[in-house]
């Protein structure tokens, strides 16, 4: 099998392995937060494994046509614009005093998590709709 060498893939190689050595030394060094140095040490190996998978294809594998940039764009505007309403519905309820059953203690991080999950997921849902729609406008 043959790897490329191109810069961003040994820039990816080296955060990767560089993660995982400042794991390493966390967990030997300072041991109250080994946590830090476990979470570092997998997520170095998640790069560098994902790292792996990306020098095996070539570099114009991942080059996107111009319907499919077109369908994210779309798609990206939408979900904005549906976070942008949800925000809005979730101000106006805490302005009339009212909570929602999905934002239970009325903390600003609750409603955030709630805003980011439905943009992600609007995201995906009007993607996969623009995908199978076909033509673009």
């Amino acid at each position: 099998m043959k790897f490329r060498k191109d810069r961003d893939i040994l820039k990816l190689f080296v955060f990767s392995l560089s993660a995982i050595l400042i794991g390493i030394l966390v967990i030997l060094f300072i041991r109250p937060i080994a946590i830090v140095g476990l979470i570092s040490i997998s997520s170095g190996l998640m790069g560098f494994i994902i790292g792996l998978r990306l020098a095996s294809k070539p570099r114009d594998y991942f080059l996107q046509d111009e319907r499919t940039v077109r369908i994210r764009e779309k798609a990206g505007y939408y979900a904005y614009e549906i976070m942008v309403s949800v925000a809005a519905v979730i101000m106006f309820l805490r302005m009339l005093k009212l909570s929602l059953p999905l934002t239970p203690s009325g903390d600003f991080f609750d409603g955030a998590l709630l805003i980011w999950v439905v943009g992600l997921y609007s995201f995906l849902i009007l993607r996969w709709y623009y995908n199978k729609k076909g033509d673009m406008e």
